[in-house]
């Protein structure tokens, strides 16, 4: 059994996901952690259901996505993961929490590990197929969990709406023919789950997305 955990942090409301098994084996996916309350909420959830926390991965490294990482990296000391075509947004973390007026709070690491697009992640039962959905972010995937019947798709697709494309490395037209492609083949039932808001499905976004329905 396999299960998925949202928390929602920061200025800019984050979903923060935190998926693990019956066996206690986690994964922490898009940790958006700003405050270090926000951090306790996340450790105390840790360690009052006894995860051993495997890997941190992130679908795309905007700020508000990686917030957290430095904390549970140094904490649990482990190497997050992020496909390498979002490394170089990556190195402008710094200066967009700048451009944003956003105080740093904790440096960005830099023993980052690039995800394989053809290699399975296994940690315990949780395991996730990877899909390169481009358009939000230059090097944004998708992350698939066939067990819950769920993608974790960061800002690709929202209920009834899509990620934003005037940030740096942004693309309007190819973000719709990434999730045409990349996510409107997965089975009409799978559980959408959003870097912001509520929760939606395949489905629903084929027949609702006022984006896409053209």
């Amino acid at each position: 059994m396999v299960t998925i955990k949202k928390f929602v942090f920061n200025p800019f409301s984050e979903n923060t996901y935190v998926v693990f098994d019956e066996n206690s084996t986690a994964v922490i996916i898009d940790p958006g952690m700003y405050y270090s309350e926000e951090e306790k909420i996340m450790d105390d959830f840790i360690s009052k259901n006894d995860l051993e926390l495997k890997a941190i991965i992130h679908t795309h490294s905007h700020l508000d996505h990686m917030f957290g990482t430095a904390h549970l990296a140094e904490k649990y000391q482990l190497s997050p993961y992020l496909y390498e075509k979002d490394f170089e947004t990556y190195k402008n973390f710094e200066r967009v929490c700048e451009m944003y007026g956003i105080p740093i709070r904790k440096k960005p690491i830099e023993n980052l590990q690039s995800i394989d697009l053809n290699q399975e992640l296994v940690f315990g039962q949780v395991k996730f197929n990877v899909r390169y959905v481009p358009g939000h972010a230059p090097g944004h995937i998708v992350l698939i969990n066939s067990a819950t019947n769920s993608v974790i798709n960061g800002d690709c697709l929202f209920y009834e709406s899509i990620g934003r494309t005037d940030l740096p490395g942004g693309n309007h037209n190819l973000l719709l023919d990434s999730i045409r492609k990349e996510l409107f083949t997965l089975p009409k039932e799978t559980k959408v789950y959003c870097g912001h808001g509520p929760e939606t499905s395949i489905g629903h976004e084929i027949l609702n997305n006022p984006f896409l329905n053209y």
